[in-house]
């Protein structure tokens, strides 16, 4: 059995995002996003209308294939530019007949784009493509790990810039950044 593919690539933000809920700006987390919209988790509540505004903010990483050894270990996320992404979104599903109790405890909600300006979009698919090409090198060192141990070091470096826990053991955190892969484009 094949997985579906998604029309759009997505890549993982899982950082803290706002959004109007009737009439207050509430916190929740943008787990990813794409083209076509962004997961949304922790929301605070749900908005009664389907279509609400949010900002979320994109790290602009660099490609880190580009970059020396050298100057990838001694970066830091505060060297990375960071982009705020206004928008307006559609919730994806109906949330009829849940009650407010409920509607808390729904651990995401899927939300496509109703209106995003062209300069974001452009953000947007800057960031899913180049953080696309960022796992696809963090894999790679994950297979050239077992052929030099120094690598070691430059690999959970390049999984923290990117998100990750870099403390925990190697072959779970292989398992993690490909499993974030792997759903890059099924669904």
């Amino acid at each position: 059995m094949s997985r579906a593919n998604r029309q759009h690539l997505r890549a993982p933000v899982n950082q803290e995002m706002l959004y109007l809920c009737d009439d207050y700006v509430l916190k929740g987390r943008c787990s990813n996003i794409s083209e076509g919209g962004m997961l949304i988790t922790d929301m605070g509540r749900v908005p009664t209308s389907t279509r609400f505004h949010t900002m979320v903010s994109l790290i602009q990483y660099p490609e880190f294939s580009k970059l020396s050894s050298q100057k990838l270990i001694s970066i830091d996320h505060s060297a990375f530019e960071i982009e705020v992404i206004r928008c307006e979104v559609d919730i994806v599903r109906s949330f009829d007949g849940l009650s407010e109790v409920e509607k808390i405890l729904l651990p995401s909600i899927g939300a496509k784009f109703s209106h995003v300006s062209s300069g974001n979009m452009a953000l947007i698919r800057s960031y899913v493509t180049t953080f696309s090409k960022n796992m696809i090198y963090l894999l790679t060192q994950f297979e050239n790990s077992s052929k030099k141990n120094g690598n070691i070091v430059h690999l959970r470096k390049t999984a923290s810039l990117l998100g990750y826990d870099s403390q925990i053991k190697l072959p779970l955190l292989r398992a993690k950044v490909l499993h974030d892969y792997q759903s890059l484009e099924s669904l």
